[in-house]
């Protein structure tokens, strides 16, 4: 006897299109994220150690504003900046001063984003990592220091959480004064690691 072919409802057929909808978008990354529509942007800014300088001097930055800010004021920061012995920033133990750029987590807050050493020049880095972002302790910097920083994590569209990524060189450090001096290159469009110049197109 022939079987009676299975007629599926439409309200069901809808839900299986959705799900596989869904299922499609979770695959890949770039491909899903809308696309990018803001340039790279480049900058300069100073900062001052979070101990021995004024409290009115800004010691950490914000990736997200593209702003210097006192954390005396915010904890909207990605990263901030100290002088001090390498074994209070959990870098060493021969308590030797060193310079350190440090994530949030290193200072207390939440580990959301982190900062990675890059052995190659500035300009050649086109591309963030996704992975391998000290998010504990700090980096050691020095004059000519290349560094790749990733911003707390954003809601980006299409459900995507993801952070924002730059680029940085030590431009002057001045043991003195305890100030820093770093150029940044910075990808304002959320999950996306393009770091070359004009719009990303991943």
């Amino acid at each position: 006897m022939p079987s009676t072919p299975v007629r599926r409802h439409p309200v069901v057929l809808r839900i299986l299109l959705a799900a596989a909808v869904a299922a499609s978008a979770g695959c890949g990354d770039a491909f899903t994220l809308p696309p990018a529509s803001l340039e790279t942007t480049e900058l300069t800014v100073t900062l001052y150690a979070l101990t021995g300088t004024p409290i009115s001097t800004p010691s950490a930055f914000n990736l997200l504003t593209l702003v210097e800010v006192r954390t005396d004021r915010t904890t909207d920061l990605d990263f901030a900046f100290d002088i001090g012995p390498d074994s209070s920033f959990g870098v060493g133990t021969a308590g030797t001063t060193v310079a350190v750029l440090l994530p949030r987590g290193a200072i207390g807050l939440s580990e959301d984003g982190g900062l990675q050493i890059s052995s190659l020049p500035l300009d050649s880095i086109l591309l963030a990592p996704e992975h391998g972002y000290e998010e504990r302790a700090g980096v050691v910097i020095d004059s000519g220091a290349v560094i790749i920083a990733a911003s707390r994590k954003q809601n980006c569209n299409f459900g995507f959480v993801r952070p924002h990524y730059a680029k940085l060189r030590v431009e002057a450090l001045d043991l003195v004064q305890r100030s820093v001096t770093l150029r940044l290159v910075v990808d304002p469009n959320c999950g996306y690691r393009g770091l070359g110049p004009g719009v990303p197109q991943q």
